[in-house]
């Protein structure tokens, strides 16, 4: 690994932990408040981003910034941008129950190059930066090798205002909970990658997310040696809402999977599926 990158994974691992020390003095003790219908924010939000910020910009002040809670900072001049959620989960965290995590990335022209979940709870942290693979608390982690729906356990990421998508929500997960080791919706999609990474689940799937909420565990899984698309197959868009992340090895069984549930979901890109 690079000099410098090395210097950014390491800043980007220092910045979660230190976030990760304030969410969890705040952890059951805070208010709450309502950004929109069900979309809980709580004070430990914005302290925690502004101490990600202060980090990151403290050492490479050339560098953009795009966080959940207070939009972009920075000038993104050098082609550097930093993209964080700082708090994932947090209805979970809001009701005291697991899990949440911290999530920061680092693009470079658009391209991802560093990538941090972090999990203040147990203290986990999953790193990865482009081309050296995937850590678990500095041990190399790689996706699973199970190779069919089978035997695969399912992490769905699922909308807040569920009832506005139900029937295709329904249909989906119904199908993948039919001859497979079941679904979890579990709260938090950077937490979701991250164990996908380390091989606890074979499938996570997301029809509502931003791009701060996934993009550190999108590079996770890639390391790992997981792949990322869209549902039909097609290459993963940060700019619209959804998401397939497996092992590689169940994608195009899933795909198959997900269009008999909901056929409109569109056609099977067989080119991204290798």
């Amino acid at each position: 690994m690079s000099e410098t990158l090395s210097a950014y994974l390491r800043t980007a691992e220092t910045a979660a932990v230190e976030a990760g020390e304030i969410l969890l003095a705040a952890y059951r003790k805070i208010g709450s408040r309502e950004k929109g219908p069900g979309d809980l924010v709580t004070d430990a939000d914005f302290a925690s981003q502004r101490r990600i910020a202060e980090i990151l910009l403290g050492a490479f002040p050339e560098h953009g910034f795009l966080g959940e809670e207070e939009g972009s900072k920075g000038e993104k001049s050098s082609g550097y941008r930093w993209v964080v959620d700082p708090l994932d989960g947090t209805i979970n965290f809001a009701h005291g129950v697991e899990p949440w995590s911290v999530s920061i990335a680092l693009e470079r022209d658009d391209e991802l190059i560093v990538g941090v979940v972090y999990v203040p709870l147990s203290k986990t942290m999953y790193s990865a930066a482009a081309g050296q693979g995937a850590t678990e608390n500095g041990l190399p982690m790689r996706a699973s090798r199970v190779g069919g729906l089978a035997g695969s356990l399912i992490a769905a990421g699922m909308p807040t205002n569920f009832a506005a998508d139900s029937d295709r929500q329904l249909s989906i997960m119904k199908r993948l909970s039919t001859g497979t080791h079941s679904v979890r919706r579990m709260g938090s999609s950077a937490w979701n990658l991250a164990r996908l990474a380390a091989g606890g689940f074979e499938v996570c799937y997301a029809t509502s997310v931003h791009w701060w909420d996934v993009a550190a565990g999108v590079l996770l899984v890639r390391e790992a040696g997981g792949l990322v698309t869209n549902l039909a197959g097609a290459a993963f868009d940060r700019d619209r809402p959804e998401l397939l992340a497996t092992n590689g090895i169940v994608h195009g069984e899933v795909l198959a999977a997900i269009v008999e549930a909901w056929p409109r979901i569109g056609r099977v890109d067989r080119d991204v599926v290798k």
